[in-house]
């Protein structure tokens, strides 16, 4: 008798101890959960745990509720009518803040100043938040993604970006931006995408991209560019798209494509291409480019309108001067091809290695676009943009046969003098020796001819 009564308080003292134990474990989950119904959750929004997420959508509040638990991970107050964030706006820790679709007009400096662990950004889609304070991001300096398209904004502050160094991903597109400030995104090293299409940019500046130093993507298309400065890319070294398609650039700087050395993907299309002089330089990077890109259509001259910029030919710049590359001024000087300098080698007079190769008057009225300045006479007209020299208004087209003979082979056997001098004892295989001054006199001439009409159509 006496056993079985020891064994009974034996169970209960088990069930008791269990059940204690359970309670105990239920109050701290209850606790480690914090969301009681009333209590932790705010009125009109809904939370979730683990992780621990609030969700206010959609309830028309014109500010951050109230009572949002301290620890949430994820708060979401998109579509309501919230028009203003300010300094304690935010109690609570999180790490993704959805704000997206309300209607913010302000965002005072240092609104987000307490959300230091805050990774997520979402602030799209508020089409009266026209401007922002310099501060307005301060402190945030775990964010790696801030969405801010569609919202209105006309100008960035400087300093707005100022110690964001873990954003990764930045969404400006379709806004009314018009510049975009010298080293404005100067902090941002870890920037690898950064999306600006659908604004008003008309100019790219020199310092417009500074410090973007691993920067992967960028997307400029559906702006007004119009000018970029041949340095403007100098910091996207391991850039591998850029688009910069429905613009309005007649020319763009091959020395600022240089510097894009990892770029695959490009899209140039939609823009009034000038294929003149000016366009020599990007026709000389596409050649050596290894890339996808979209066609470069002409839009002037004339003559070239409608060609693809990247399939003209090496003899269509001949006579254009180019960028001194030891320049930063952009001064130009006139640089020939090697066919070019060839062909000016053999048939300058003997008498003066580099002096002045004067033309007759019938030679002269061979080019009657360039500004060449007849010894007889006091004045001359300018009709191209070029100034040209009686040197290079020698110079000539050669025939399309010659030239893609040798095309890509610039040091083939064939063209083996670099300079204006060639070596002692040289014969040329083409053109006849200058003993033959009647022949040559007749060759010169139709030759200065035939670049005319090839180059002016």
């Amino acid at each position: 008798m006496e056993t079985r009564v020891t064994a009974r308080s034996a169970r209960v003292s088990n069930t008791l101890t269990f059940k204690s134990g359970l309670s105990l474990w239920l109050v701290i989950w209850l606790l480690a959960c914090r969301c009681a119904p009333g209590q932790a959750c705010p009125r009109l929004c809904v939370c979730y745990h683990m992780p621990m997420t609030v969700s206010c959508q959609s309830q028309n509040f014109t500010a951050v509720p109230a009572g949002v638990p301290y620890d949430s991970q994820r708060v979401f107050l998109q579509n309501n009518r919230i028009t203003e964030l300010r300094a304690d706006s935010f109690g609570f820790e999180t790490q993704v803040l959805w704000l997206y679709s309300n209607n913010l007009t302000w965002i005072e400096a240092g609104a987000f100043s307490n959300l230091r662990v805050l990774e997520e950004l979402d602030l799209s889609d508020n089409p009266s938040l026209r401007r922002l304070d310099g501060g307005a991001f301060r402190g945030l300096e775990r964010l790696q993604s801030l969405h801010m398209h569609r919202c209105h904004l006309t100008e960035l502050p400087a300093d707005l970006f100022h110690k964001l160094y873990s954003l990764q991903f930045l969404y400006l597109q379709e806004n009314q931006l018009s510049h975009l400030a010298d080293g404005l995104f100067s902090d941002l090293v870890n920037l690898t995408h950064l999306f600006l299409h659908g604004n008003r940019i008309r100019v790219l500046s020199e310092n417009a991209f500074r410090g973007l130093v691993n920067l992967d993507r960028l997307l400029l298309h559906d702006n007004r560019i119009r000018q970029v400065h041949r340095r403007a890319f100098r910091d996207l070294g391991r850039l591998t798209i850029l688009y910069l398609f429905n613009n309005s650039l007649q020319e763009l700087p091959g020395q600022a494509l240089k510097d894009t050395s990892s770029v695959q993907f490009l899209r140039l299309n939609g823009n009034p291409w000038t294929c003149g002089c000016e366009a020599r330089s990007l026709w000389e990077w596409f050649r050596k480019a290894r890339i996808s890109s979209s066609d470069l259509t002409c839009s002037s001259p004339a003559p070239r309108k409608g060609q693809d910029l990247r399939f003209l030919r090496e003899l269509d710049f001949a006579l254009c001067p180019v960028p001194d590359p030891g320049s930063l001024a952009g001064t130009t000087t006139t640089t020939f091809s090697t066919k070019t300098r060839w062909w000016f080698s053999k048939n300058k007079p003997a008498s003066s290695s580099k002096s002045h190769f004067h033309k007759s008057s019938e030679t002269l009225k061979a080019f009657p676009f360039t500004s060449v300045k007849h010894p007889s006479s006091s004045s001359s007209s300018f009709s191209s943009k070029y100034d040209l020299t009686a040197e290079e208004a020698a110079l000539p087209k050669l025939e399309p046969e010659e030239y893609w003979a040798n095309y890509g082979n610039e040091d083939a056997a064939s063209v083996p003098c670099f300079e204006l001098e060639c070596p002692p004892g040289y014969d040329s295989p083409i053109l006849p020796s200058s003993s033959s001054p009647s022949l040559l006199s007749f060759l010169s001439l139709t030759a200065l001819t035939l670049s005319f009409h090839l180059l002016f159509g």
